[in-house]
């Protein structure tokens, strides 16, 4: 249920801001504080305990410096992924650097990259730990001017957790504990 709700999520954002959209923001300019919330879909791919889908959600705090650069903070929770012999509960903070390009007043296409710091609770045959870590992420987006105020953006962003040995301690003999997070989501965007 969850992987049919994302792409409604984006057709309805997308129908909705249509009439927005098509109306004139001529000299837009988003150079500030902005805040945001998002939600998203994210896919493990490692080893095959750790194959799965999941809800993200997002919040973000960033500074529009120029028309091109940003400097953005997020938090975010990936959620629980894993099964009965083996689950971690990962969430994290990041800070990234954002490089973007208006195709014209209302659409603005955007490549970012930065460092994540996560957190992760592990299970594994009853055994529990936790450990923490931080990798250097990248990804793209597109964002949609809908008023003055108000963005909508649709992003994709990969994620390489690698545990080191020291991060996982006794999980560290384990095979297949890298990782890459694909997180696709929409995000509502606040310019003050």
């Amino acid at each position: 249920m969850r992987n049919r709700l994302f792409p409604k999520l984006l057709l309805s954002t997308f129908m909705l801001s249509s009439p927005v959209l098509a109306a004139d923001h001529t000299g837009v300019d988003h150079r500030g504080i902005y805040a945001g919330a998002g939600y998203g879909l994210v896919k493990a791919k490692g080893d095959d305990d750790f194959d799965d889908d999941n809800d993200a959600l997002k919040l973000i705090l960033g500074a529009q410096l120029t028309q091109v650069f940003s400097i953005e903070g997020s938090y975010l929770d990936f959620g629980k992924f894993g099964g009965n012999a083996a689950n971690a509960d990962v969430d994290g903070y990041s800070l990234a650097v954002k490089a973007g390009i208006p195709v014209n007043d209302q659409i603005t296409l955007y490549a970012k990259g930065g460092q994540l710091w996560w957190d992760a609770d592990i299970e594994v045959l009853g055994a529990r730990g936790d450990t923490d870590g931080e990798e250097l992420f990248f990804g793209a987006g597109l964002s949609l001017a809908v008023s003055r105020n108000m963005d909508i953006r649709f992003e994709y962003t990969r994620f390489n957790v690698e545990f080191d040995t020291d991060e996982i301690g006794l999980f560290a003999e384990l095979d297949g504990t890298d990782t890459d997070l694909d997180y696709v989501n929409a995000a509502v965007q606040y310019n003050f």
